[in-house]
């Protein structure tokens, strides 16, 4: 049995979408399955006519996604963006809450991490509900023109292991904001259980 078949399909007919001369073996590596899986699952799709293949030559096929094919990979996109906004959703009040306590009246913030996705979210929360808040985004690469300049009371806060180890070669004390999640929503799930 595919794992998460439903995942795996949405991702066959995305692939498919963009590269009607994708192989089995192309189609096997981007989606990160054998290829006798992918080979069950294309079948699958086309007994349930999502994919339509052409055979070009004997041992050369195309494929196509079927106009029910086509709505599935719509409907299911769909799908898949409702309950990414509800996560993040989910995820932004856990930020916050994760936040809150170790924010004081002269506490300086230094969210320390690569500029990636999820700096780009934490910048958004931590504007919306923290606008008055001493803060400061900065990269790796910027950590030795900031160390000067450190002030007292300053918290760095990281999402990401390479930043913690950096932080921790310069003997500066962090809280990982996903460890911080991780523990409130065990402590949550504990009190929860003894009720």
């Amino acid at each position: 049995m595919i794992a998460d078949h439903p995942t795996k399909e949405l991702s066959v007919l995305s692939y498919i979408d963009q590269n009607s001369d994708a192989t089995q073996r192309e189609l096997s590596e981007h989606i990160g399955v054998s290829l006798g899986s992918i080979n069950i699952l294309v079948k699958r799709m086309v007994r349930k006519g999502l994919i339509k293949i052409e055979r070009l030559q004997p041992n050369s096929v195309r494929y196509f996604l079927t106009p029910q094919g086509l709505a599935s990979k719509i409907e299911r996109t769909y799908a898949y963006i409702v309950r990414t906004y509800q996560e993040i959703g989910l995820f932004r009040v856990r930020i916050t809450n994760t936040i809150k306590p170790l924010v004081k009246k002269d506490t300086h913030l230094i969210f320390f991490g690569p500029n990636d996705d999820f700096s780009y979210l934490l910048k958004e929360i931590v504007e919306e509900e923290f606008p008055a808040l001493k803060k400061q985004f900065v990269s790796p690469e910027r950590l030795s023109a900031l160390l000067p300049r450190l002030k007292p009371n300053t918290l760095f806060i990281t999402w990401e292991n390479e930043a913690d180890r950096i932080l921790e070669e310069q003997k500066i004390e962090a809280v990982n904001i996903l460890t911080g999640i991780s523990v409130i929503e065990s402590r949550k799930d504990n009190q929860t259980n003894e009720q």
